[in-house]
C-alpha cells in the first residue's frame, strides 16, 4: 500500500498557500527524492480545522500552518520514515 498524503483544499486553506500548491510542492519534493511511486496525494474537500490551516494530513496524522516552504522537512522528518527510506 502507498502511503497517503491528504492535502486540504478547502476555501480557507487553499486561500491561505494550501490546496494545489501544496499538492504540487509534495509532488516536486517526493519526485526529486525518486520516492513519488510509494506515495499517494490527495486533494480533501475539508479536514475540519479551517482555524489551523492549511492542513495536511500524512498517514493520518494532522499538521497544521503547513506551507509549501515546510514540505522539504515534512518529507524528510514524516514521509520518508513511514515508507522505510
Amino acid at each position: 500500500d502507498k502511503l497517503r498524503i491528504r492535502v486540504c483544499g478547502g476555501m480557507n486553506c487553499s486561500g491561505n498557500g494550501g490546496g494545489r500548491k501544496l499538492e504540487d510542492a509534495f509532488q516536486q519534493e517526493l519526485e526529486s527524492l525518486g520516492v513519488a511511486d510509494k506515495v499517494e496525494i490527495f486533494r480533501a474537500h475539508c479536514l475540519g480545522e479551517c482555524h489551523s490551516g492549511p492542513c495536511v494530513r500524512i498517514a493520518g496524522e494532522r499538521f497544521y500552518h503547513v506551507l509549501a516552504a515546510d514540505v522539504p522537512a515534512l518529507v524528510r522528518e514524516e514521509v520518508l520514515p513511514r515508507i522505510g527510506k
